[in-house]
């Protein structure tokens, strides 16, 4: 077969190797579904003859405990095997192992009533689960040999949904299978004995599918040591080498333990319900139960991998933690049998699951490239620990015959104070997964070249500044934690302070620059992602303002890499200055969409303030170009680009009309046309006509200004004549004669706070106003060049004699 590094080097895998890895993830289905489903016979039995046996009473238990000792006892010889022979061939005799201890078990249920036939079937069972721990470490390494290293993470996510597929289905089909045999015969081990040989015929088919996998090489080179016997508490040792790991594989082990522990009280849970052992009914409501708890495990998991598929989302832990303390309180104080008590275990397993796996994937981030193997067989031995530890809590609550609902109750106790050290572990990572879950629940974020942020090392985000939720939107945007820099008026806010020192933000200080530069510096020095708004102050007029020289000091004394960002689409939110005020706005949408564009990593020696802007100017270009507000245009694409632009900076009211001073048909009527389609509640007028001209927005050229009254709100002149407007109170704007694209426009001064006037301008004299977003920029000696202009258009326009200064203006 193909070595797994040519497979690596493959643009597809081979069909057969395709074919064999869907017949492993079929044999594995099979097994695990098997496995379960003779578990559950088992147990179902037990629940029908309890009262006669002592090992039936507590016969979860002792499967429990049977399930993990091969786990512990055979884990080195099971690795030993695997790495010796053909995992193809380990495969098949454990298939053949399989069948076998189905015929065994069957012969022990044919006995019937003669003493030590339950007996039988827990040696059985204990065969059962020696071939599965035989097994795990075969299918996991013959995956790699199949798919390559390139692949492996992906067929191995395969292998974990059907083996959950495989549990959940073998727990619920084998209490509801034995529960109507039951129903229908009465004969309590015969409802076991029936369904047994017809899985054990499946088993048959398992096997003839683990013969048609492709062949894979033996390794006689691999030598049995003596050593190797104590190996996996070797490994255990590496585990709790690193503090990070080994709270990790903690975390874990508690989730096992009480996983297990729960699913041994609802066999307490089902005997309660159903004390009448004539009837199927308690083996299906044990099957029901498992299930619930196995879909809300199940749903939990993958809604953290769905949170955490761009990083690993430690807040989730004890989020997860607090959800099964609340589970098993709901769980043990509603009434028995009602359907708030199913909802609690489903809710149970759900939080158990949103615990879980931020902590496998954290314990296998950190763990060196070659130690991951053992330390995953050190925390399987954890694991297996953990279930015989909740045997022997769940075994002592059924000494002191607790109800389930008591057992529930007491679960919580120890959960609250694990749930309450992780919190005191991580609470940066807490706070921050919780305003980040506001964020998008408000806010749909979206990041694009996401990619581009550097996976290590100190890096500075420079994106521009739009709202007061911009740091927020930039956190969720990021697959590394941020951290903040703030001005120290708003960091000292009572209110806030214990929030931004827990989050890790850096105040900084008109007063106090150098310590401010310092503090970044030092951040980055560290490695840390720090987020710096450049402009230093929110847009009132919905273009980049100036940027400030700061960074640059910052940036190369913490000798990192800087990448410039520009979010797009939060101009027009509540918590910007669209409107001409902040937060009393109504919100437009729910989930309102947003994108962060990150551009290229530049060194911290190239990253100047000319150089920043440039890169703004062009992710805004591609975020214009690629809104879907382009799918509404009609044939009029010109004169659409144009209203799309000027919608988007600040002169617009609630109320205004629009008036075009130009005859139908020309651009700028058509632009004014436009507009009504892009800003909501606007009104086009042909004439003043019974218009308030206080609500008047008028468009036109030099040379239809004169049919201004001087009563309208406001002018627009839009001109295609380079030289200046004679003095006039209009705001002026160049559209290329050429392309008909606005190119720039003047707004109104945005009002600002007494001690900010003049910080943001919207009008200078002598401009062509300011550069209009979305438009890409060139700076020359002879000019300036400008593209960007529409979608899929590729010409740019050049207005020679032109520069755009600091603060955004085209100007001579």
């Amino acid at each position: 077969m193909p070595d797994p590094l040519d497979l690596d080097s493959a643009p597809q895998l081979p069909r057969r190797n395709w074919i064999s890895i869907v017949l492993v993830l079929v044999v594995q289905a099979l097994n695990s579904f098997s496995d379960n489903f003779v578990k559950m016979l088992l147990i179902a039995l037990s629940i029908i003859i309890a009262k006669d046996s002592w090992v039936g009473r507590h016969m979860e238990l002792w499967l429990g405990a049977i399930f993990s000792l091969p786990y512990m006892i055979f884990a080195p010889l099971a690795g030993y095997w695997s790495d010796r022979f053909s995992k193809r061939n380990v495969i098949i005799w454990m298939q053949v192992m399989q069948i076998i201890c189905f015929v065994w078990l069957a012969l022990a249920l044919w006995l019937e009533r003669i003493p030590g036939s339950l007996e039988l079937c827990l040696v059985g069972f204990f065969i059962l689960a020696v071939q599965a721990a035989v097994l795990s470490p075969a299918k996991m390494g013959v995956m790699k040999e199949l798919a390559g290293s390139r692949r492996l993470g992906r067929v191995s996510g395969w292998l974990q949904v059907t083996m959950l597929a495989g549990i959940l289905g073998g727990m619920w089909a084998g209490g509801i299978w034995y529960g109507t045999e039951y129903e229908r015969t009465g004969d309590a081990w015969m409802s076991a004995l029936w369904p047994l040989i017809i899985i054990g015929i499946f088993g048959v088919g398992e096997l003839i599918a683990a013969l048609c996998i492709q062949k894979t090489p033996s390794h006689p080179e691999v030598h049995w040591r003596k050593s190797m016997a104590l190996e996996h508490f070797e490994s255990v040792k590496i585990v709790f080498r690193r503090r990070s790991i080994r709270l990790a594989a903690l975390g874990v082990t508690y989730f096992w333990f009480i996983s297990n522990a729960i699913s041994f009280i609802l066999v307490t849970l089902t005997k309660e319900l159903h004390p009448d052992t004539g009837h199927g009914d308690g083996p299906m409501e044990l099957a029901k139960v498992a299930g619930i708890l196995g879909i809300g495990v199940i749903s939990g998991s993958f809604f953290a991998s769905h949170i955490s598929r761009n990083r690993i989302e430690l807040g989730l832990i004890p989020v997860g933690g607090f959800g099964l303390v609340v589970g098993l309180l709901w769980s043990g104080l509603a009434t028995l049998g009602s359907s708030w008590m199913y909802a609690g275990i489903i809710f149970t397993g759900a939080a158990g699951g949103c615990f879980m796996v931020p902590l496998y994937a954290f314990a296998q981030d950190k763990a060196e490239k070659q130690e991951k193997a053992r330390i995953h067989a050190g925390m399987n031995l954890m694991d297996c620990l953990g279930t015989l530890v909740a045997v022997a809590i769940v075994a002592l609550m059924k000494w002191l015959e607790f109800s389930s609902s008591t057992q529930f109750l007491l679960l919580a106790i120890p959960t609250f104070a694990a749930a309450l050290y992780t919190m005191r572990l991580l609470p940066q990572d807490l706070v921050r997964f919780l305003m980040l879950a506001v964020v998008r629940f408000v806010y749909k974020v979206r990041a694009v070249h996401a990619d581009r942020v550097p996976a290590t090392g100190g890096v500075l985000l420079l994106p521009n500044h739009v709202s007061y939720v911009d740091a927020f939107i930039v956190g969720a945007a990021n697959r590394r934690p941020v951290r903040f820099v703030m001005w120290e008026k708003l960091y000292n806010l009572r209110w806030t302070q214990w929030l931004m020192r827990l989050i890790g933000t850096v105040p900084i200080s008109a007063t106090r620059a150098k310590d401010a530069i310092r503090a970044v510096a030092a951040a980055l020095k560290e490695g840390e992602i720090v987020c710096l708004f450049p402009e230093g102050q929110i847009t009132r007029h919905g273009m980049v303002n100036d940027l400030r020289k700061g960074f640059e000091l910052m940036a190369r004394q913490g000798e990192a890499q800087v990448v410039p960002v520009y979010l797009d689409g939060l101009y027009g939110s509540i918590f910007s200055f669209q409107g001409g005020k902040f937060f009393t706005k109504r919100p437009k949408h729910l989930r309102y969409p947003v994108e962060v564009h990150f551009g290229a990593p530049l060194n911290a020696r190239e990253a100047t303030t000319a150089v920043i802007r440039h890169a703004m100017l062009a992710l805004s270009s591609e975020a214009f170009l690629r809104r879907k507000s382009w799918n509404h245009a009609e044939d009029d694409l010109v004169a659409f680009a144009n209203a799309l632009r000027l919608a988007e900076v600040e002169w617009c009211r609630a109320g205004d009309v629009l008036l075009s001073l130009e005859p139908e048909g020309t651009l700028i009527h058509r632009t004014v046309k436009a507009l009504t389609q892009v800003i909501p509640g606007s009104k086009y007028i042909a004439d003043m006509g019974e218009a308030n001209a206080a609500h008047v927005v008028a468009f036109g050229t030099r040379a239809s200004l004169s049919k201004l009254t001087g009563q309208e709100r406001l002018a627009f002149c839009l001109e295609s004549d380079l030289s200046p407007l004679p003095s006039t109170t209009a705001l002026c704007g160049y559209i290329d004669s050429d392309s008909g694209i606005l190119i720039s426009s003047e707004v109104p001064d945005p009002e600002m706070p007494e001690d900010e006037i003049g910080g943001q301008l919207g009008q200078k004299s002598g401009s062509l106003g300011r550069l209009l977003p979305g438009l890409t920029i060139e700076s020359t000696p002879e000019g300036v060049r400008i593209s960007g202009l529409m979608p899929n258009d590729t010409q740019s326009v050049f207005i020679a004699g032109f520069k755009l200064d600091e603060q955004g203006f085209l100007v001579i």
